[in-house]
């Protein structure tokens, strides 16, 4: 999806148009402003029921994508399966993970990152976003409902209360 985001994004530039928000099955790229003027405004969403923002962020001229499990899964026999493999083991991933956000300059790069990260695991996953200044968020399952980590690339995203 990230490569077809980043093929429309590079169509609509080179008619000229430098305002825009494509979006193909939640993976995303901004430029320019919205309509409003403003920079454009992007909810994260909560891997719950239900369309719910966790965590409003503030991009432009960048690319937003999320992996997790979160709708893709299944259960059997009371164990859930995540849709996501990781090649190490050859099995679906197993870990507390729900959700990882990456920002990047193209969406592919965004789409590719989120999915390896989301592999990864968030302890491991977060570690490697400091060590190479990617921009992440992460939301981890707890008993309590979900944790939220970031990179300290994420910040400047992050949208201010009072806005």
């Amino acid at each position: 999806k990230g490569h077809g985001v980043d093929r429309v994004a590079t169509l609509l530039e080179s008619t000229g148009i430098r305002n825009y928000l494509v979006e193909i099955g939640g993976e995303l790229r901004t430029a320019g402003v919205n309509p409003g003027g403003q920079p454009w405004r992007i909810g994260i969403e909560r891997p719950s029921a239900g369309q719910v923002v966790q965590k409003p962020i503030v991009v432009s001229g960048k690319a937003v994508a999320t992996s997790g499990d979160y709708r893709n899964y299944y259960e059997r026999d009371g164990k859930r399966y995540s849709h996501t493999m990781d090649p190490r083991t050859g099995r679906p991933v197993e870990h507390k993970l729900a959700s990882v956000t990456v920002i990047a300059e193209t969406c592919a790069e965004a789409d590719g990152l989120a999915t390896a990260l989301n592999v990864m695991g968030a302890d491991a996953g977060l570690e490697l976003a400091e060590k190479e200044d990617l921009a992440v968020f992460m939301l981890v399952k707890t008993d309590d409902g979900f944790e939220e980590r970031a990179s300290t690339a994420f910040a400047p995203y992050l949208e201010r209360q009072g806005r």
